[in-house]
């Protein structure tokens, strides 16, 4: 069979920043551009005579549509953030151009493919920043009001035990106590950690063994717990009990997620230009805690660190928001990615700050 090569289309293509591919009527690809390349994961000449739909694992191109538009009926046709997700499990979100291109008789779809990742995580972390602060300055309004009464009521119950010596009196007297010390916690884990970290140079991947060796005393032995660290990474200026808890927060939701049974992965890099929103870190630590787990609920994705959210029975919904706290009193900021089968938060802490 007669191929598109890059020898009789425009050497321009190949440099292109913007992916181009070529399918025939069977969705098989005749051409990719460096681009496409890596974006698809691929090599060129892997990809020639692959179906199309065969590099993804989950995609939501609508490909009928594709065909009837651009070679049926010779209309351009758009597509606009389509997540797919490729078979080595890199998920991905693209704005789609489709247009048909004549040659040697034949007919091709000639799709343009542009990744919009990096414009989404902007917005996404920027609308956050400001829910997250316009939350957290809600929660504490409605803390401090909580708090204010409590010495009170503690107060005037502490009186009512003193003065009175019936014991059903007594013992309402020691319920009311209990009950406000109770509300005075919780008001204290809304308002969140307010000591500033106690920074020591650290090799990070002790902290994480030490995590590792609880979690693994506490899991069930069907989750398996995989490392893949980097050795080359330096010491950090860290508080170390901090990070620990942050780690250890997010390792327990997914062996929760996982319900006694997949795969948990913590991985180390170095990241450099690391950029969320208008904060760019020059060089960071990448702590990255991956399960096969269910995925994070839509419902619950775009809120997910705020006070009080959580899709557990049972649970508070402070983990994550502290979480953020903590890494943010570092300068750094977390992320989270996540779709059936796969959940990912990435740490990032800059050695700036070392």
């Amino acid at each position: 069979m007669e191929h598109l090569n890059s020898a009789i289309l425009p050497e321009l293509w190949q440099n292109l920043s913007t992916s181009i591919i070529l399918l025939d009527e069977d969705f098989k690809i005749h051409y990719a551009n460096n681009s496409a390349s890596e974006l698809l994961g691929l090599g060129q000449k892997r990809l020639i005579e692959q179906p199309f739909e065969s590099i993804f694992h989950h995609h939501l191109i609508d490909l009928k549509r594709l065909k009837r538009y651009v070679l049926e009926d010779g209309i351009d046709c758009q597509q606009h953030k389509v997540d797919v997700v490729f078979i080595d499990n890199r998920a991905s979100t693209i704005n789609l151009f489709a247009r048909k291109l004549n040659h040697n008789q034949r007919q091709y779809i000639q799709l343009e493919c542009r990744r919009i990742d990096e414009e989404l995580r902007f917005d996404k972390a920027f609308n956050q920043a400001h829910q997250y602060q316009a939350a957290r300055n809600l929660i504490r309004g409605l803390a401090h009001e909580i708090k204010n009464p409590l010495g009170g009521i503690r107060g005037a119950a502490q009186l009512l035990q003193y003065e009175v010596d019936q014991q059903e009196r007594n013992e309402c007297a020691q319920l009311i106590i209990e009950q406000a010390d109770r509300l005075r916690e919780l008001v204290d884990r809304l308002l969140g950690p307010n000591e500033l970290p106690k920074r020591t140079l650290c090799n990070i991947h002790k902290v994480l063994e030490s995590i590792l060796k609880l979690s693994t005393l506490e899991t069930e032995h069907r989750i398996t717990l995989h490392k893949d660290y980097d050795p080359s990474i330096p010491d950090i200026c860290v508080d170390e009990s901090k990070i620990q808890q942050v780690v250890l927060n997010i390792v327990r939701n997914a062996q929760q997620a996982l319900k006694g049974h997949g795969e948990i992965r913590v991985t180390t890099r170095i990241c450099h230009r690391v950029r969320r929103g208008k904060l760019m870190l020059r060089k960071a630590l990448l702590i990255k805690v991956a399960d096969n787990g269910p995925g994070i609920d839509e419902a619950i994705k775009a809120t997910l660190f705020y006070p009080m959210v959580t899709n557990k029975e049972g649970g508070s919904g402070l983990g994550l928001s502290i979480a953020q706290t903590l890494v943010e009193q570092h300068n750094g900021f977390i992320e989270c990615d996540s779709w059936p089968g796969h959940t990912e938060f990435c740490i990032y802490l800059p050695f700036e700050e070392s």
